[in-house]
């Protein structure tokens, strides 16, 4: 820079030249680049269950060779049909109809049975695994595709207290 151009003045289109910009802009990209993580870290489950991001996710994921956790929604099973009913030998037959309604493929739900007597209060209840009601033909599956069925059947065995009624939910 010569002692003639540093005393033109600036022109309204010279660009300004900062000392540090440079550094400036690099701690703004770490920033960035830290908080991207960070979300990732601590919501990276939640934003994978969510039917809006999963696409998308499922696309980067596969651009970098990783595996995003299975989809899990309990929400989205549907009951079609549910019945208790005595047998024979004074045990019981639970019977029910699931619908997977999420847009993507997910683990068969676990199935929180409970026993009511006449009072309405529950005396037994018991969660079952997807193995321990599943016919073994879609035991051999462990997930459950988008808009599939699956016919739940257990047997209990004679309980020493009159049923009154059950209850049951799918949960996680």
């Amino acid at each position: 820079m010569t002692a003639s151009s540093a005393n033109q003045p600036r022109l309204p289109w010279d660009r300004e030249i900062v000392p540090g910009s440079t550094y400036w802009g690099a701690g703004l990209i770490s920033a960035v680049l830290l908080l991207a993580g960070q979300i990732v870290y601590f919501e990276g489950t939640a934003l994978s269950r969510n039917p809006t991001f999963r696409p998308g996710l499922e696309k980067i994921c596969r651009q970098l060779n990783c595996q995003l956790p299975a989809y899990k929604n309990p929400g989205e099973f549907a009951v079609l049909q549910g019945s208790w009913s005595a047998l024979p030998d004074h045990s019981r037959l639970f019977r029910a109809v699931i619908r997977n309604r999420a847009a993507f493929a997910q683990p068969y739900p676990n199935l929180d049975l409970a026993l009511l007597d006449y009072a309405e209060n529950p005396f037994a209840r018991r969660v079952f695994r997807a193995q321990d009601y599943l016919l073994k033909t879609q035991a051999a599956t462990s997930v459950m595709s988008p808009d599939a069925t699956a016919a739940i059947s257990l047997n209990i065995a004679a309980p020493k207290t009159n049923v009154g009624g059950y209850t049951f939910k799918l949960i996680d």
